[in-house]
């Protein structure tokens, strides 16, 4: 007997072969689609592929995984046989590809993994937003402590998973006036084109010809680091400097958010003026300035907000300009050396910790996992060679390259491809030998 709930099916012998059986027929339609727009000499470009497999169909294949990524490996395997036919469409590689090459040339982790990523992400969300799973777990985890079910569970308890109660993942829309907060980023055009090796020379006379005539006792210069697995942020200014070092996990934007909070905490003490925040966190300007729900540290922007809020109202001006790093600008390497202490022996700052910022621990789980099956795998060896390190990212990202060339040099790095060398291993050729008579017909006999 089985019945369908939110769009998965369970089954009452805790089977899952009837809803992957759905699985494998929901993806198909999307499957053909991807084998109507593309061929092995002509085609979409594969990152355009590798994106609409995750959106149309690895999205389908995640939903709901947390109650079936422990079912029997028989019927997983006919799950990640969807992936292998998609990521080998997306790059035209041969049938005999190898499977976890092909994932590594694309950069999507193997389905085993993520699905157990998104689970442990799903237990961390739970312990703030649906507390009941994680009782009922704690229950299971009385009566069947060896189940393999509960294997994702043991994981989670080894972990120290500290959320702070009551936090809110979302953060509030900024409601300043703009003509009082002023983000200004007009110093990235200035450098543009420098030289590195004249960039100390030159951007110091930039920033100085720009900012001179700003008195610097309304000079504040922030910056957050992260040293021997510590963050902590840093403080500026000629009448006030602080160093602080934050509890993990925290990212080192999350720093250069605290540096800025803790820096117009300051401003808000001050008499009315017109002040300046310099940092070189381009990243925090934009989180700031976003008219859009970020998913950072909700405690550090939403109070950045409502300070930037209070002080508009008192008639504070505030700009928040970005300069570059390292570039010998005087506060900037004051308050990047001041971040460095704060890092390793500064005073612990108190703040909330939301239960996105420990995402970080399953995914680096996910790609330790994936790096030691790459490693220690007996197949693809010679993509090993090239590629030793995996990552979520295709092996031509940022290249300005067509279909056709990462079609020819995927098949090389996977040493794949139609010469009689390869032919000969697969059974399709009587020979590994060349025509002319002289040696091997390889890539390298080719070349």
């Amino acid at each position: 007997m089985f019945f369908k709930y939110l769009g998965v099916y369970f089954y009452s012998k805790c089977t899952w072969g009837i809803h992957i059986a759905y699985l494998k027929q929901k993806c198909q339609q999307t499957f053909n689609f991807l084998q109507t727009i593309t061929g092995t000499w002509w085609g979409a470009h594969p990152g355009d592929l590798i994106q609409l497999y995750k959106t149309m169909i690895l999205s389908v294949l995640e939903y709901d995984s947390f109650c079936f990524r422990s079912a029997a490996r028989i019927h997983i395997l006919k799950l990640e046989k969807i992936q292998y036919r998609c990521l080998r469409i997306a790059m035209g590689c041969l049938h005999s590809t190898h499977t976890m090459s092909l994932k590594v040339l694309e950069g999507v982790p193997p389905l085993t993994l993520r699905f157990t990523e998104l689970s442990y992400r799903f237990l961390i969300r739970c312990k703030i937003m649906n507390p009941l799973v994680i009782y009922n777990f704690e229950n299971l985890l009385q009566l069947t402590p060896q189940s393999s079910f509960m294997s994702l569970y043991h994981e989670y308890l080894t972990h120290d998973v500290h959320l702070s109660p009551g936090i809110s993942n979302q953060v509030c829309f900024p409601y300043f006036c703009n003509s009082s907060v002023i983000f200004d980023l007009s110093m990235r055009q200035k450098i543009h084109g420098t030289p590195d090796h004249l960039r100390s020379n030159v951007i110091p006379s930039i920033f100085s010809e720009k900012y001179g005539k700003v008195r610097s006792d309304k000079m504040f210069f922030t910056d957050g680091s992260f040293i021997n697995g510590s963050t902590g942020f840093g403080i500026f200014n000629e009448n006030s400097s602080a160093s602080f070092k934050l509890r993990d996990p925290c990212s080192v934007c999350v720093a250069e958010l605290g540096a800025l909070y803790y820096a117009l905490g300051i401003i808000e003490t001050l008499p009315i003026d017109h002040y300046f925040i310099f940092l070189d966190s381009l990243s925090s300007i934009e989180a700031i300035r976003s008219m859009k729900v970020d998913k950072r540290s909700s405690y550090f922007l939403t109070r950045i907000r409502h300070l930037l809020s209070d002080l508009v109202e008192k008639l504070f001006k505030i700009t928040l300009a970005w300069v570059p790093s390292h570039c010998s600008i005087p506060g900037n390497e004051r308050a990047d050396s001041l971040a460095k202490v704060g890092a390793s022996e500064g005073t612990l700052f108190g703040r909330q910790i939301a239960y996105n910022e420990f995402f970080h621990i399953p995914r680096q789980d996910t790609l330790a996992s994936w790096q030691r099956m790459w490693s220690e795998d007996e197949f693809g060896r010679w993509l090993h060679t090239i590629i030793p390190k995996v990552s979520t990212s295709a092996w031509f990202k940022g290249l300005n390259v067509g279909r056709d060339f990462i079609r020819v040099i995927s098949r090389l790095m996977s040493n794949q491809y139609n010469l009689n060398a390869h032919l000969y291993r697969i059974g399709l050729a009587a020979n590994n030998l060349c025509d002319c008579g002289d040696g091997y017909h390889d890539i390298e006999h080719i070349v």
